[in-house]
């Protein structure tokens, strides 16, 4: 449950049994007798860290009130400093902030406040604060209790509003100078631009889950994904929604009224509803081209100047997994790590990788703010989950994967054809083979009428959580084209960037190409492991403003848009999302194609629906290539 000044309630944090210890109206949140867990001996590798410093804080003391900053603006801020048996601190700590989009206090029905200390989101702030931090949450401008409006995705006052505040707490008395920042989604992409500006106190972050090209999420391939309309609806209805939570000193909430209707009138969600459908599109209200001066590319300088350090952590399965790696490789000076886990979403999916992310925050900050020669620099950058097969999460316990850079320096770039059937897998319109020999005569395609129902059922993230069964997609392969290869001969290891280059014609100037990679065991059953998407008038390719791995990158402007021209086949080529999969052997590789997926987003209807003709000639072969990692 959430805490705050008004609650009067202690919660255990190293233990289940609440204390009541009010003192001076001020809540205490209880966590046992001081060194409760310390252990003598030390022990600091990845995912284990104890013996370095000694739990010695039970509690905490949250405060709130609003913090200006250069334009005036007042923005919305709860502090939280450690107690050792209900005693304040002495003396200055270093202080770790999450910049909140979501509410950084949401005061429910029964009047309880869910805030940073609350149970869902605790772990890393509560290890924190016990172990001599003090912990601040702050509601970004345009949203919560703060002040101010904000133009989506990624407002570029976010980052002068994030130094302002970093400089201020580290003013603050209680403070030692010392500022770190952690959080994730949004709250993790805030991090990085704010370190982009170089706050001189700042230095270190961890940042989860990250979005780096708003472009490629909500707008992949010139198609809208409608998830961010579903998101826009969310974020404006939270941006004015009475259950914020105010400031002590807003205790007639007149201030959180005048902020929240401040939202309501103004806030700009032009970005995630469509009205942005090229790279190169003015937002309708700000004049901007905002693709293309948010991206993180346009960051990416900064924050290799800054000198802050950087933990990100992301999953195999979630969707900024390509966003989370774009900020990795671009930056290049300073200190950096990453952690990818087994899941998705914006959130951790066992209870080894919460404990394994809490134990390397903790780490990551005690070197970084207190100094503490703890050797978490002496290890490999980058470290992830044991490699996922047949798209379930692998069970805990299973060693790690440690990788020296990305995309791994070993992975072999290997093309699949794509050939005649009959592979005998599936029945889909076509069931073709996908092979490793190129096609050598001047003909050959396959004919495959736009199929508008198509709606792309797999597991959440793409993948099923430890105990379940992930979602068998034949249902929906039959409704497209496949290509699928023979039984496997022995387990294929795919980590990287796989690319698809595909050769068609169309009985429309337009088109869209949905492509998944499955996998198909012994049985039959198929799973759903990567995607791309392009429409193809976004064909184009650029250069791209920044490192994208040495991949493909169509430049989606309106002033590269083409039609495609009528009978002559047209070479689409796009990277598919990044991924790292374990073919076992006696398993099929499959690439399914579709013309529209309603799961995704809106495909334009035409009537009759178009005519998508596939080539796969020795002319014009069409194929996808996989990074596929070595045997042994």
């Amino acid at each position: 449950m959430g805490m705050d000044h008004d609650d009067r309630r202690g919660r255990s944090m190293g233990r289940r049994t609440a204390l009541k210890i009010g003192v001076g109206g001020v809540a205490l949140a209880a966590a046992g007798a001081p060194g409760l867990g310390f252990a003598a001996e030390r022990a600091s590798s990845f995912g284990v860290y104890k013996g370095y410093s000694e739990p010695r804080y039970d509690g905490w003391i949250k405060t709130s009130q609003y913090v200006s900053v250069r334009d005036g603006v007042k923005l919305a801020v709860d502090i939280f400093r450690p107690t050792e048996i209900g005693h304040l601190h002495d003396g200055r700590l270093p202080v770790i902030w999450q910049p909140k989009r979501y509410q950084r206090a949401v005061v429910g029905a029964d009047g309880t406040v869910h805030d940073a200390m609350s149970p869902t989101y605790n772990r890393t702030a509560q290890t924190l604060i016990r172990h001599g931090y003090i912990v601040a949450s702050v509601d970004r401008r345009g949203t919560g209790a703060s002040f101010g409006t904000r133009s989506e995705l990624s407002d570029p006052l976010d980052g002068p509003d994030g130094y302002d505040i970093t400089e201020w707490l580290a003013q603050q008395e209680w403070c030692d100078g010392k500022i770190g920042m952690y959080g994730a989604s949004y709250e993790g992409e805030m991090q990085l631009r704010v370190a982009s500006t170089a706050p001189p106190h700042l230095k270190a972050i961890t940042p989860e889950v990250s979005p780096f090209d708003w472009y490629l999420l909500v707008e992949e391939g010139g198609v809208h994904k409608h998830f961010f309309d579903d998101f826009a609806r969310m974020v404006s209805g939270i941006d004015a929604s009475p259950n914020n939570g105010p400031v002590d000193a807003d205790k007639d909430r007149a201030l959180l009224t005048a902020a929240l209707a401040e939202h309501k009138a103004k806030n700009d969600y032009s970005a995630s509803v469509g009205k942005m459908p090229f790279r190169d599109s003015k937002n309708p209200v700000t004049g901007e081209q905002a693709w293309m001066t948010r991206q993180g590319g346009a960051y990416a300088p900064g924050l290799s100047a800054s000198g802050v350090a950087v933990y990100g952590r992301v999953g195999w399965f979630a969707g900024v997994l390509r966003d989370q790696l774009l900020w990795y490789v671009n930056q290049t000076r300073g200190a950096k790590k990453l952690m990818i886990g087994p899941g998705g979403g914006g959130g951790t999916h066992s209870e080894e990788e919460i404990v394994f992310w809490t134990a390397e925050c903790h780490r990551w900050f005690d070197h970084w703010l207190k100094g503490v020669q703890n050797g978490v620099m002496d290890e490999p950058p980058i470290h992830a989950s044991p490699i996922p097969r047949s798209h379930v999460i692998q069970p805990p316990g299973a060693p790690w994967k440690a990788f020296s850079q990305w995309p791994p320096a070993n992975a072999a770039a290997t093309e699949f054809f794509f050939g005649a059937g009959k592979s005998g897998s599936v029945k889909s319109v076509n069931d073709g083979k996908l092979v490793r020999a190129k096609p050598k005569g001047k003909a050959g395609q396959d004919d495959y009428t736009v199929d508008y129902s198509v709606a792309y059922a797999k597991s959440g993230d793409g993948v099923a959580n430890i105990g379940e069964k992930a979602v068998d997609v034949t249902a929906s392969d039959e409704k497209g084209l496949t290509y699928t290869t023979e039984a496997l001969a022995a387990d294929m290891e795919v980590t990287g960037h796989p690319v698809a280059r595909l050769w068609v014609t169309a009985t429309a100037d337009d088109c869209d190409v949905f492509l998944k990679l499955e996998d198909v065991d012994a049985n039959g059953g198929t799973t759903y492991v990567g995607e791309g998407v392009l429409r193809a008038s976004h064909r184009a390719l650029a250069t791209p403003p920044y490192n994208y791995f040495g991949m493909p990158w169509n430049a989606s402007s309106q002033a590269a848009a083409k039609p495609l021209p009528k009978g002559q086949a047209s070479e689409l080529v796009f990277t598919l999302h990044p991924m790292s999969y374990l073919f076992q052997k006696g398993h099929r590789v499959r690439v399914t194609i579709f013309g529209a997926d309603a799961s995704v987003g809106p495909t334009p209807k035409l009537s009759p629906p178009p005519v998508v003709s596939l080539h796969r000639s020795g002319t014009h072969a069409s194929s996808v290539t996989l990074p596929v990692i070595p045997a042994g």
